[in-house]
């Protein structure tokens, strides 16, 4: 298993970027910095900050974030069953490390309350046009099958010598397809390769907002536009009208496109 720390550290010194730079940006403090370099994971807290940590320090050294995680969760657990064979207890993270990991709880906690606020905004929305159609419909339904009701019997002439036969009204046939300016001019679709935050909308309605996961996949069918913006570029695989179109930014990137019918050749390739 080749050195990270090492490579890291040579990554960084390359750029001609100082450890107390890359802690002001990421507010990490330069003790943790250093013990990353010198492959100390005790020093480092576990599971997702842990990695939150390595994939910030990638970003600020130019190395591909994912890349960069993968090797280190691999030299982590090397690390770890290693410790455990010599019953090495694990170092207590510093303050400035306690701090950051509050700053990220805090930071999970807000988003699920989001999470929480957008599904009940959602389904009120969706209650509302729910009963918004029913009146729509309800009402005409209501009247269409009050028009078709049998009339009364008539009355006979007695001076007649026989009634006229009533013929059957004729009943118009509700047409079957649907009409060409409902059908989807622009069709996106994309999975996910990675957990990501996504907004989306069709035709300037909102249709999506939510953090879905690696493995998920979103249709959309609009007539005139779709607008996405998505909190990881590089974690989108993007289709358009059934071609496969170029990624949307480079991964960890916030971009926000609106992918319209006369700009469909601008994201493909």
């Amino acid at each position: 298993m080749d050195d990270l720390g090492l490579r890291l550290k040579q990554a960084r010194e390359s750029r001609g970027v100082a450890l107390r730079t890359i802690a002001t940006k990421t507010k990490i403090s330069v003790a943790a910095l250093e013990a990353l370099e010198r492959n100390d994971f005790s020093r480092l807290p576990g599971g997702i900050f842990g990695r939150a940590f390595v994939r910030a320090y990638a970003l600020e050294i130019g190395l591909d974030p994912e890349t960069t995680v993968s090797d280190f969760q691999v030299h982590l657990d090397q690390s770890e069953r290693e410790a455990a064979e010599r019953n090495q207890i694990r170092v207590d993270i510093s303050p400035d490390d306690r701090e950051f990991l509050a700053r990220q709880q805090r930071a999970v906690r807000w988003l699920r309350v989001v999470a929480i606020v957008v599904a009940i905004a959602t389904v009120t929305l969706l209650a509302w046009q729910a009963k918004s159609l029913w009146k729509r419909f309800g009402s005409r339904a209501g009247s269409a099958s009050a028009s078709v009701q049998p009339s009364a019997t008539p009355v006979l002439d007695p001076a007649a010598e026989a009634p006229a036969p009533a013929s059957a009204p004729a009943v118009a046939e509700a047409p079957t397809t649907v009409p060409a300016s409902a059908q989807a001019a622009l069709v996106v679709e994309f999975a996910l390769t990675a957990d990501c935050w996504v907004v989306a909308s069709v035709d300037g309605g909102q249709s999506m907002s939510q953090l879905l996961k690696a493995g998920d996949s979103r249709r959309f069918e609009a007539s005139r536009d779709v607008f996405l913006d998505v909190g990881n570029a590089g974690a989108i695989q993007l289709t358009i009208n059934g071609t496969t179109a170029r990624p949307l930014g480079p991964a960890g990137s916030h971009v926000q496109k609106t992918i319209r019918t006369d700009n469909v050749s601008t994201f493909l390739p």
